[in-house]
This record gives C-alpha cells, sequence and structure tokens, in this order.
C-alpha cells in the first residue's frame, strides 16, 4: 500500500468547518456583496471562498444572477445564515416572484409578458419567441448604488441586488434617485472622498419604485385599491414595458397614445434601439428612461387621465380587480 493510500485510508472524516467570522447580510443584499464583505474579513479573494465551499469560482455576477445548485446550502452550512435567505440574494431564488422558472425555455418571454394586457390589446400584440431570455437579467449588467445608503455603511460598502437590475429608479428609504457607479461594485472610494449630492426621486417615480421595493420584502403590492400578488405586480410592469417599446406596425392606432405617454414622461419620443430587443438588452441609459415613462403611463392610468386599451388596466382602477393567484 503506498504512503498516499495510507493517508486516505487512515483520513478520519471530519465536518464542514463553520467559518468562524462572517458580517451578517444586510436586508436585500446581493450575494456577490455579502461574499465580498466576508472576503475582506479573512484578507482573501471571493474567489477563494467559492473554492473553499466545493465550486469552480467564476463570474462575480453569476451569483448574483444564477449560482450553482446547493451553493445557498453550503454556504448555509459555513455561516448558519438559513439557506432560503441566501437564494433571496440572487435573482434566481425569487422564482416565481421575478421569474416564472430559474431555466428558460422558448416560450418565457410570452408567457411572462403577454399574460396581461394593459395599454394595447392583446390581439394585435405580435408573437415573439426569445431564447434564451430571463426578465430583468440585464445583458449589460450596470451598477448603480443609493448615496445615503453608502455613506451611512462602512467599506467594503454592501450593494443591494434591485440596484444591479433594470427594475427600480431610486431609494424609496431615503427618497433619492440611484446613481451611477462605474467601477467595481462594494468598492466606492471615489463616493467616500466626493460622494454625490442626493437627488430627490419625483413622486410618479418613487410610487412605482415604493410597490417594487413592497413586492420584494413582503410578497405584495399595494395598488389603487387593492393588494396584488409580488409575481402580478412585477408581470404588469413588465407588460407596459414590452408595450410602450412596441414598434409602430404593432401599436397601430394606439401610436399616439404611446407617444403621448412617452412626451409626458420628458422623452420626444421612444428610447432604445432601432431594432425591437427586449428592455433587458437596451443600455443602462434607455432602460432608465423606459423605466420612466411606465411610471408616468401607471400615473396617468391611476389618475384617469388615461384609459389603456387592455384588458387588465382595471389593475389600475378604483374598481376592485381580481387577483392572478401568482405567488
Amino acid at each position: 500500500m503506498g504512503a498516499a493510500q495510507a493517508i486516505r485510508k487512515a483520513a478520519p472524516v471530519t465536518a464542514v468547518r463553520r467559518w468562524p467570522v462572517h458580517p451578517a447580510p444586510t436586508p436585500g443584499e446581493a450575494l456577490s456583496s455579502w461574499l465580498r464583505r466576508i472576503a475582506v474579513r479573512y484578507e482573501v479573494h471571493i474567489e477563494d471562498l467559492v473554492v473553499d465551499l466545493g465550486f469552480w469560482p467564476g463570474k462575480a455576477a453569476d451569483l448574483d444572477t444564477f449560482p450553482p445548485e446547493r451553493f445557498a446550502q453550503e454556504l448555509s452550512t459555513r455561516t448558519g445564515v438559513d439557506a432560503q435567505r441566501i437564494r433571496r440574494m440572487s435573482l434566481s431564488g425569487w422564482s416565481p416572484w421575478l421569474l416564472d422558472r430559474a431555466e428558460p425555455d422558448p416560450g418565457t418571454f410570452a408567457k411572462y409578458t403577454r399574460q396581461f394586457s394593459v395599454l394595447l390589446p392583446a390581439e394585435i400584440r405580435w408573437p415573439r419567441e426569445i431564447y434564451p431570455w430571463m426578465p430583468w437579467c440585464p445583458t449589460r449588467p450596470a451598477v448603480r448604488a443609493c448615496p445615503h445608503c453608502i455613506a451611512t455603511t462602512a467599506p467594503p460598502h454592501p450593494y443591494e441586488l434591485l440596484w444591479l437590475l433594470p427594475l427600480t429608479l431610486s431609494c424609496p428609504i431615503h427618497g433619492c434617485l440611484l446613481e451611477m457607479w462605474t467601477k467595481s461594485a462594494s468598492y466606492f472610494g471615489g463616493w467616500e472622498r466626493r460622494p454625490p449630492t442626493p437627488r430627490p426621486v419625483p413622486a410618479t417615480l418613487l410610487a412605482m419604485d415604493t410597490r417594487t421595493w413592497q413586492a420584494m420584502a413582503t410578497g405584495r403590492a399595494q395598488l389603487l385599491s387593492q393588494q396584488v400578488a409580488a409575481g402580478t405586480w412585477f408581470r404588469l410592469m413588465r407588460t407596459i414595458i414590452d408595450e410602450l417599446g412596441a414598434p409602430l406596425t404593432e401599436c397601430r392606432t394606439a401610436n399616439r397614445m404611446i407617444m403621448w405617454i412617452w412626451k409626458h414622461a420628458g422623452h420626444s419620443g421612444r428610447v432604445g434601439p432601432l431594432k425591437w430587443q427586449p428592455h433587458e438588452g437596451y443600455s443602462i441609459d434607455s432602460q432608465l428612461r423606459t423605466l420612466e415613462a411606465t411610471a408616468t403611463a401607471i400615473q396617468l392610468l391611476e389618475s384617469d387621465a388615461l384609459t389603456g386599451r387592455g384588458a387588465d388596466t382595471v389593475f389600475f382602477r378604483p374598481a376592485t380587480a381580481t387577483d392572478s393567484g401568482w405567488p
């Protein structure tokens, strides 16, 4: 028997050791943010922690979208933090609220964006199959952050999962717009030296973002006269985004109404690429302007200044609508 075999045979089976020191995750924090903060405590890289958990290191952004299977369970064993809470630190952990399922299929886009119709009647919408596609998962990730949140935390600053998605414009807790950060997430050294001046968020945008934060925190969003499930709210939002970006030939006679919404939001016309593509493929600037138009459309519907042509415009009316049953 060789020496190596003898060692393998004699080595006792030991339990996986818990990491002795780790900061607690903050509410809404992204998984890569939390792991970075743990890594700093041990003076190692985030990749070292991933390897120690038994996984091959990839891009940090992958941890915030679709981490490996059992990653949350292994991390829970090392930290004592509940595995379900860890799963919610990644986009895939929000199925079926934000996502229908963690693995897309060719019909995912239609199922998500065509379940409802708000501004446009369902019968004029063109069928589309996009694969692979996941709602709210940007093809060109960008980091935004709340200046107040960064100013009140110690480096390495935690950053939230919502800041990485083209889903919100502001921080409802502090009532200010999220600001672009072009360098590595969690390393906000430039802001520590010259912090950006917080910009107050307009009431129309804050109303939409507050509902999104409600949905993420409680699983429900309060509309004008009713509460709806988080899955309903996110699909209503994504439907309006898709309707606002519909080509002229698809809008038909509703084109004037769509253009009026864009102008009311402060834009001369539609934003985004000339050739149609989903919201997730837009540049970050176009994504943010589209969210502004979405918030404007909702405000116009709820103030009765606009009548949508879709069957589900009732969600934004005082009359009670039936919840879709989404979790």
